[in-house]
């Protein structure tokens, strides 16, 4: 599972802001987000079934993945960062979000997203951006733009750091596994450097197709508005309730997992 988190991913909730913030989920299709992370989340426990569980897991293993990528309780776990936000932010970024292009926009994110769980897509996303490097393309500019304002790459190599952390304790804690603390900190940071290189070509990837369509008036308007102290407020809250949803979901992963293995009559492995 990928966190983007560029503004129009919907991770987010409801409270004292009251019905802008209702508004805010339905602008930024939160429900069809949350269901591309369940489906990629479970595309990514299929890939353990096979190389971990020897393709064992069985009708409980899938029982159990439901459980985990429910998205009404991965909404629900997400809420908390968008309720601290004050209602005069949120109606601010409504304007924009519920304009003509602020629609257009969102469904292009939704649909780039979607684009890029298929490996061909992605390929063929990452290449057309490797391809453009060192040219003076606008739209790589304006990528680049989008990915400093909101600290994209940082954000989502974090997240992704604190989710892997979260498996390895959820195997060791199930019994999986023999590490150490320090086994399992090392092991993360390890990935560190690769995953940065990764993240940063995949957010490349999807941000060039998401803006294809755009003309350069509409893609500089995108621009303008991520770089908007609103627009960064949205984007801090998302990351923050999706970090909290990705570690919880990681980790329960990491224990069902671990429960399978031990079902199996695995042994505990040091890594």
């Amino acid at each position: 599972m990928r966190l983007i988190a560029a503004v129009w991913l919907g991770l987010a909730g409801v409270a004292w802001a009251g019905p802008e913030a209702d508004t805010t989920l339905r602008l930024i299709h939160m429900d069809a987000q949350m269901q591309i992370a369940r489906e990629e989340g479970l595309s990514h426990a299929e890939t353990l079934n096979a190389e971990i569980l020897g393709g064992q897991g069985g009708a409980l293993w899938h029982s159990q993945l439901d459980g985990i990528y429910d998205v009404p309780r991965m909404v629900e776990g997400a809420r908390g960062p968008i309720e601290a936000l004050d209602t005069a932010t949120l109606e601010r970024l409504n304007l924009f979000l519920g304009s003509e292009l602020g629609q257009r926009i969102s469904d292009l994110e939704l649909a780039a997203r979607t684009a890029m769980m298929d490996q061909e897509k992605e390929d063929a996303a990452r290449g057309a951006y490797a391809e453009l490097q060192g040219t003076d393309d606008p739209r790589l500019k304006a990528a680049r733009t989008i990915i400093e304002a909101g600290d994209l790459v940082e954000r989502n190599v974090s997240t992704a750091l604190t989710a892997n952390y979260q498996f390895y304790r959820a195997l060791v804690d199930g019994g999986a596994y023999i590490m150490t603390e320090e086994e399992i900190l090392n092991e993360v940071w390890s990935q560190e450097e690769e995953l940065r290189a990764d993240t940063e070509g995949w957010l490349m990837g999807y941000l060039m197709l998401l803006m294809q369509p755009l003309d350069a008036d509409d893609r500089a308007t995108y621009v303008a508005f991520m770089q908007t102290p609103e627009a960064g407020r949205l984007n801090a809250a998302l990351f923050d309730g999706m970090g909290s949803v990705y570690s919880d979901v990681t980790y329960a992963l990491g224990r069902v997992l671990a429960l399978n293995l031990r079902a199996l009559g695995e042994s505990a492995q040091e890594l």
